[in-house]
């Protein structure tokens, strides 16, 4: 038998988690600047209309939790619903998108703390990815000081960061506008208000951090699902008020001149070095919540298929502590290397916007397919229609007919990407999906 992970996470425990993995501050610095330049003034339109599929995604992924909980997550239920080869892509996509998302969020980690230490090399992105960099070795080293203890530090910082969003908002409903003079410089079209929600995938992406520490929760079989939806309802509510906060203070043209310190330059709007330093601070504590639950998520992902034999199975073993001690290992490892490649980008806009890009496009499509599975999981189970069918499959096709749109208005280059992990996919699931799992 397997040896399974310790049961020792509670409902608010796993709230904690998905807020925190979202990490609102640090996601507003990250994203809501490439989102303005995207689409402008309807940006905020964009993350309401993206929020609201991500919703039916959210309930796809507490009913396959409560009746499923598997550290594997969406790989495990694609696996389970449609196949070992369907498994092995839905393996791939999570892979691939989360060393993405690990880098996504090293980036601005990388960003804002040369804004605080050393403002002369905020914007060369060698010395961003060398922090970065620094900043997925600690977590990883944090993270294996064990998930309880680093769940209750995490609600202090959460506590903290909330607060000071919540101030920094308000203030910026205060203090005078930005003047809107240049908003025609982001022309606004379909394409961009595609795009900017394909973004907005990102930005509201952490909370399947619950699906993925299912297997650790106590108590409640339902604790994880609804721990997920009740992280993500209350983070987008926060992000959308202090968005259209941060437009108003800042302009449009000023949010998409300031796309790498967009929450720094709202700083400087707010009054100056006081107010930029606890933003900054902000952001970083922020980071580093959203970091080492982006590792926890992809490292307990990848011990899961190391159990499966989707990956080599010293991946699905523990250590004496009980700790998924290789899968972390080697998370942490490759995603450090990716994280110094991004530094040889042009600049540091284009480092963020290629890792987001990426991240955004196969999160996204890794998402569907969850709640795909969780259609055909209920299909027949006429008491769960609803929650289990029809919610997920509009939020299944709805969002992919956003990505759909997106890459078809997107450039040659993020298409290409695209086709690359697609195909690349195939070739795994090929390889992979034969290999005979446990569960199997």
């Amino acid at each position: 038998m397997p040896r399974q992970l310790p049961r020792v996470l509670r409902f608010f425990d796993i709230s904690v988690l998905s807020s925190a993995s979202m990490g609102p501050a640090y996601s507003l610095a990250s994203t809501a600047g490439p989102m303005v330049a995207a689409a402008g003034a309807l940006a905020l339109p964009a993350l309401i209309a993206l929020s609201a599929i991500m919703l039916c995604i959210a309930i796809s992924y507490a009913m396959l939790s409560r009746v499923s909980p598997n550290a594997g997550s969406a790989y495990s239920w694609v696996r389970e619903a449609f196949g070992s080869e369907a498994g092995a892509y839905a393996a791939w996509l999570l892979l691939l998108s989360n060393f993405f998302a690990t880098m996504a969020v090293a980036v601005p980690a990388g960003i804002y703390t040369l804004a605080l230490v050393a403002p002369a090399h905020v914007q060369d992105p060698r010395w961003a990815a060398a922090i970065g960099a620094i900043w997925i070795v600690g977590s990883a080293i944090l993270l294996y000081a064990g998930i309880r203890p680093t769940a209750r530090v995490t609600l202090v910082a959460l506590l903290i960061e909330l607060g000071v969003l919540a101030v920094s908002a308000i203030a910026s409903f205060i203090v005078p506008a930005a003047p809107q003079t240049h908003v025609a410089a982001v022309p606004l079209t379909i394409g961009g208000f595609f795009g900017a929600m394909t973004l907005g995938v990102w930005m509201v992406d952490g909370w399947e951090v619950s699906a993925s520490a299912s297997e650790e929760v106590t108590g409640d079989a339902r604790a994880a699902g609804r721990g997920g939806v009740t992280g993500l309802v209350v983070t987008v509510l926060i992000m959308v008020v202090c968005m259209a906060a941060y437009l108003r203070i800042g302009g449009i043209a000023g949010l998409v001149a300031h796309q790498t310190d967009a929450l720094a330059y709202v700083g400087e709007r707010l009054g100056g070095s006081l107010w930029r330093f606890a933003i900054v601070v902000t952001v970083l504590t922020s980071t580093l919540s959203a970091l080492w639950t982006t590792v926890l998520y992809l490292s307990r992902s990848v011990f899961a298929m190391g159990r499966d034999g989707v990956l080599p199975r010293a991946l699905g073993s523990l250590d004496r502590r009980n700790e998924p001690l290789w899968a972390l290992f080697v998370v942490a490892l490759l995603t450090t290397l990716c994280e110094l490649v991004t530094g040889f980008s042009p600049s540091a806009a284009d480092q963020l916007t290629l890792v987001l890009n990426g991240s955004s496009l196969f999160l996204g499509l890794l998402f569907a397919v969850s709640a795909l599975a969780c259609v055909r999981r209920f299909l027949h189970e006429r008491g769960a229609r609803l929650a289990g069918v029809v919610i997920p499959l509009l939020g299944a096709a709805l969002l992919l007919a956003v990505l759909g749109l997106t890459v078809a208005g997107e450039s040659p280059l993020l298409r290409a990407y695209a086709l690359a992990g697609g195909l690349l996919g195939v070739g795994f699931a090929l390889w992979r999906g034969g290999v005979r799992t446990i569960a199997g």
